[in-house]
């Protein structure tokens, strides 16, 4: 049976690998393997995805300093291999939770989450006529939306620390975060170059911003 590939060997970069290097292996690899993208076949289609959600896993893992550093250890590339665990303290109560939960976590991941599927519909306006100085006024006013509700959920994030148990959530929220504000990229430069490949990336981008916000919701149960 071959060895299974770490995340370095997944986005084919080598261990010393930059982090601009790591963002850009992982968008050339999100254009070229997406299973959204070409696949047609059913079987190929599912081994695509399969293997997207590794490449999303390795470059969650890979662009986080602190993510990349335990996973190199994990893998003996720091010297002993260890098993990070979230620990729990006082504070970490069920009143604090649901706190945390109802005045930061949920609200600002709502925020984001509605903003971002709000952007096939602003597309869709905006394709009736790209040149077209009120639809690009328009569709620009609703990228200030999105870049405000990111900033907005990333510093909610920030303002407080989250209790113990919520830290995995808390940390995938802003991995999710991450990807839309990359998405929020894609499109900008869209709108300075008419690249269509722009379009594509963001559109990938947002929908892997938006599963990580499931999952991370689902780290809250």
């Amino acid at each position: 049976m071959a060895k299974e590939k770490n995340h370095y060997e997944l986005l084919g970069v080598d261990e010393n690998v930059t982090q601009k290097e790591i963002k850009d292996a992982y968008r050339a690899l999100v254009k070229s393997s997406h299973p959204d993208i070409d696949y047609q076949n059913a079987g190929k289609r599912t081994e695509a995805t399969r293997r997207m959600t590794r490449i999303n896993e390795a470059y969650e893992t890979l662009k986080d300093k602190r993510r990349r550093a335990e996973y190199d250890t994990s893998i003996g590339i720091n010297g002993q291999r260890r098993n990070p665990k979230v620990k729990l303290d006082e504070t970490d109560t069920v009143e604090s939770r649901e706190r945390f939960l109802k005045r930061i976590f949920h609200p600002a991941r709502s925020t984001m989450v509605k903003v971002l599927g709000k952007y096939r519909h602003e597309l869709k306006k905006l394709s009736e006529d790209i040149f077209d100085d009120a639809l690009v006024a328009e569709f620009d006013s609703y990228l200030d939306s999105v870049e405000n509700a990111l900033r907005k959920a990333a510093d909610a994030y920030s303002s407080e620390r989250a209790p113990s148990s919520l830290e995995p959530a808390v940390h995938m929220m802003r991995h999710a975060i991450a990807q839309a504000v990359d998405g929020l990229d894609e499109t900008r430069q869209f709108c300075q170059n008419y690249n269509y490949d722009h379009l594509t990336m963001a559109d990938n981008l947002f929908k892997i911003s938006v599963d990580l916000s499931r999952n991370a919701l689902q780290l809250t149960r």
